[in-house]
């Protein structure tokens, strides 16, 4: 059996159906996981137990979260739940992502209040409670936002939040898209499918010289400063620079 805290409420993860039914009698469990709603128990492909989360539509599949990870119920992902519970359970086919492997528990507590909005120095103090000296602190709040691993993971803990109130990339998408099917005017119609394409990739060509595409909203002048940013800068988007060979 493992568990994970969502919101203050401990969910489980049962290794099998006869360890379910000793420690939850009396509870019913559906027997194909694709039949569960929102509240079932239902039963893995590989024989484990867990409960249905979420059930929802992202675009136009129908959706269920589970501590497996979110799947499409008419897909043809299978639910395991033999290697525990993944680490995002928001994102799709319920991969297990291996960036946690390479951070310590406080560096992970670091990327996970950056993420949350937090100042990158307080983020540093918040997981790391018994560093005192301001100009070390400082030294390696600069040092850590520069790691990739770091960043990775940053970026992997926003994801999680945008996910948690349900701005998944396919609602994301899926919204964009609306957007240029019944945009009222060229205009709008012209930069929705501006979006897509560059979120398809069909703008990378083999010249292609640059690609910068950040939004420093929010965050401080430190981590500015330590991604050589512009402390005056609020956004930056650069775009791809290419070139037509004749």
């Amino acid at each position: 059996m493992d568990f994970k805290d969502i919101k203050s409420t401990r969910h489980y993860l049962y290794d099998n159906l006869e360890e379910f039914k000793a420690l939850v009698p009396d509870t019913a469990v559906i027997a194909k996981w694709r039949d569960g709603e929102e509240g079932d128990w239902v039963l893995t492909d590989d024989g484990c137990v867990c409960q249905v989360l979420k059930k929802s539509k992202i675009g136009d599949k129908d959706c269920i979260r589970t501590l497996c990870g979110t799947f499409d119920v008419n897909g043809s992902y299978k639910m395991v739940g033999e290697n525990g519970i993944v680490d995002n359970i928001y994102s799709f086919s319920g991969k297990h992502s291996s960036i946690s492997d390479n951070l310590s528990g406080k560096q992970q507590l670091f990327a996970q209040y950056v993420a949350k909005g937090a100042d990158a120095i307080k983020a540093y103090k918040k997981a790391h409670p018994d560093a005192k000296s301001e100009p070390y602190i400082k030294h390696r709040t600069s040092s850590l936002l520069k790691t990739e691993s770091i960043q990775k993971m940053i970026d992997k803990k926003i994801q999680e939040v945008l996910a948690s109130e349900g701005a998944t990339p396919e609602y994301i998408i899926g919204g964009i898209k609306t957007i240029a099917d019944i945009a009222d005017n060229d205009s709008n119609k012209l930069r929705a499918f501006d979006t897509l394409a560059k979120m398809s990739g069909m703008y990378d060509t083999q010249d292609k010289k640059s690609e910068q595409l950040t939004v420093w909203a929010g965050f401080s002048p430190e981590q500015l400063e330590a991604l050589n940013g512009d402390k005056k800068l609020v956004a930056h988007a650069e775009k791809t620079t290419k070139e037509i060979k004749g």
